[in-house]
């Protein structure tokens, strides 16, 4: 009996993890197909369509039933996550409730398992279900936190861009058309999000103010929200957009510089409790080594020790 709650937890664990690691590795597998083969056609829209998957479907049917039973799961926070992280389709949203419903699932029933030999330990359930509850949010956050910096790293160079077009003399939504056209390999986010403020405009007749906003609300980045607001500002006004531009270009690459030296002087702490414990005792064993016997034999006679005798 032992051995199979064994196998079944060490099952169940395997299964749970895979779960939470799928994305990481499709992630990889997408990241190296690129290199080998070209780009697929371009969406109209930036959100990323849901994996083809019999796992995920099982997901998505769970995900709907439960939200169908329980609305009041899609709360604000999670739809504005799913939201930041490029999930943004009531597809996701129901594989994300589905994946956490199965997480649930799967721990209570290594729970029960588990305690097959002592019902007292059923109320270890609770917790461990609280605990798969809250595990997919932690891929979710890491997936935004990804997602935003991505974001950040490619935004200087699509102000830059705009600089550009602006002085040449092109107009705030033909700049955004050109550059998202221009930096389709470059800037995969941040073009993907400029083409969707395109159709915005184009396709469901939103004002470029109106859309420049809704762009810094779901990408969720704090430059990108400030650059939308400054180019709003200067539409508004009907001036030029290269100056507001210029300044948000050189605020940015100042802000990037300090971060980069807080990191930078963050590494010497960062280092050492690795070098603690993988470097000190590789020097010190050769050279206190030695001493150390030495010692121990020299006082060995005086606490009776087992070589006192020699």
């Amino acid at each position: 009996m032992a051995f199979m709650v064994a196998i079944l937890t060490f099952t169940a664990v395997i299964c749970v993890g895979l779960l939470i690691l799928q994305p990481f590795f499709t992630q990889y597998v997408d990241t190296y197909a690129v290199r080998i083969r070209s780009r697929k056609e371009t969406r109209d829209s930036a959100a990323e369509a849901p994996k083809e998957s019999a796992l995920l479907g099982l997901c998505k049917t769970l995900g709907e039933l439960v939200l169908g039973l329980m609305p009041m799961l899609a709360d604000k926070r999670t739809s504005q996550l799913l939201q930041q992280a490029n999930y943004r389709t009531q597809e996701h949203l129901a594989i994300y409730i589905g994946i956490k419903v199965m997480v649930v699932a799967c721990s209570v029933f290594v729970c029960l398992v588990g305690s097959a030999g002592d019902p007292k330990n059923i109320l270890f359930s609770v917790p461990l279900a609280l605990m798969g509850w809250l595990i997919p949010n932690f891929f979710l956050a890491s997936r935004c936190k990804a997602r935003q910096s991505e974001i950040l790293r490619e935004l200087p160079t699509i102000i830059d861009l705009l600089i550009v077009c602006a002085q040449a003399g092109l107009g705030l939504l033909s700049c955004v058309d050109k550059v998202s056209k221009e930096t389709y390999d470059s800037c995969p986010v941040l073009s993907a999000e400029m083409k969707q403020l395109i159709n915005d405009v184009k396709i469901f007749a939103k004002s470029v103010p109106h859309a420049l906003a809704e762009m810094g609300e779901r990408c969720g980045v704090e430059e990108l929200i400030n650059v939308a607001s400054s180019l709003i500002a200067a539409e508004t006004k009907g001036s030029d957009i290269s100056y507001p531009l210029k300044q948000q270009s050189e605020a940015l690459r100042e802000k990037m510089k300090r971060r980069r030296e807080e990191e930078a002087s963050k590494v010497p702490v960062k280092m050492v409790p690795v070098i603690m414990m993988f470097i000190m005792p590789l020097i010190l064993c050769p050279m206190l080594g030695p001493a150390v016997i030495t010692i121990m034999g020299s006082l060995g006679p005086v606490f009776g020790g087992p070589m006192a005798g020699k």
